[in-house]
């Protein structure tokens, strides 16, 4: 009984992928060509790509984390019963982390693209005047 819930437990971490591949997909039109996929200290974007870039991108570092901790938990689980619960915890949690970084990315394209296109109504409102909005 054990080794069976252990197995939906590794089964079930595998939602991630389809997840953050529907979260791309339920926005894709709204999602600027270029978008921002790596960040400074001060996440300000610094690496740009393609839409279908970032989808691939993140989803094979989901499918890449997926398969390594699939089969780590499942070799913990037959060697060594005791440290696989534990190991799948450590899966959960690292696999959570690349779906929240898939997440951000979707997030702050969707909001940099509004923002930049306020920011540049506002620049136009001001053309002469030497005013340029501050960055934060």
């Amino acid at each position: 009984m054990n080794r069976t819930w252990f197995k939906a437990g590794v089964l079930l971490m595998w939602l991630a992928l389809p997840i953050s591949a529907w979260e791309y997909r339920s926005v894709w039109e709204q999602l600027p060509a270029h978008m921002a996929v790596h960040f400074d200290a001060n996440w300000r974007p610094n690496g740009y790509t393609s839409r279908q870039g970032a989808l691939e991108l993140g989803l094979t570092i989901m499918a890449v984390m997926l398969v390594t901790f699939t089969l780590a938990t499942l070799m913990l689980q037959w060697q060594k019963p005791a440290a696989a619960w534990p190991a799948l915890l450590i899966a959960y949690v690292v696999v959570g982390f690349c779906w929240y970084g898939n997440h951000s990315i979707v997030k702050f394209n969707l909001n940099a693209q509004k923002g930049s296109s306020q920011l540049s109504v506002v620049s136009s409102q001001f053309p002469k005047s030497g005013f340029t909005p501050a960055e934060n």
